[in-house]
């Protein structure tokens, strides 16, 4: 079981990330990405979910690189930060299936949930204001708000300025404030 322990290279490149060394950063998520998107697609079984999971992990050893407190082998903590990340990611997917038929049975029988209506209100607005929004500033919301990316990665994934970006997030979050706070 030599394996668990930390080894030399993980604790060079922990001492990188703490320093905030982006190219360190940069190989080290290129190696792993690959299997950890397999980890996470075989439990959620969903790709665009499976590298939103792969991605948090890693933004999350990003920013919290200070207080990296790591004392299996890195392979190991990312495995499980994903493993768990997916399982997380399934009850609650599980637990809003069961919500949405305990609020199809609430609706049958004509006892409404409050909070669920209203919570189901807001979502059911925001996709509409989405919608309401021009095709290439909708696609740059998408882009930062559910891929999580960058602005700069934005612009380069869309051949556009990042001034452009700037713009589009702005109009795209103004018009969704409006559209939700209408009465």
């Amino acid at each position: 079981m030599g394996n668990n322990n930390m080894n030399h290279e993980d604790a060079v490149l922990i001492a990188a990330i703490k320093q905030r060394n982006r190219l360190v950063f940069e190989e080290f998520y290129k190696k792993y990405y690959k299997q950890l998107f397999a980890i996470a697609f075989r439990y959620t079984g969903q790709a665009q979910i499976a590298e939103e999971i792969v991605h948090d992990v890693f933004i999350n050893i990003w920013s919290k690189a200070e207080g990296l407190n790591i004392h299996q082998s890195m392979k190991n903590y990312l495995f499980r930060s994903v493993v768990n990340s997916s399982i997380n990611f399934l009850k609650k997917e599980k637990i809003d299936a069961k919500k949405k038929l305990s609020y199809s049975k609430v609706q049958d029988d004509g006892i409404y949930e409050q909070e669920d209506d209203q919570e189901e209100e807001l979502f059911n607005r925001l996709e509409e204001a989405l919608n309401l929004l021009p095709e290439k500033c909708r696609k740059v919301m998408y882009l930062s708000r559910y891929s999580r990316l960058k602005q700069k990665d934005i612009a380069d994934q869309m051949n556009i300025s990042i001034k452009t970006v700037k713009n589009h997030l702005t109009y795209g979050f103004q018009k969704i404030r409006i559209h939700i706070q209408q009465p």
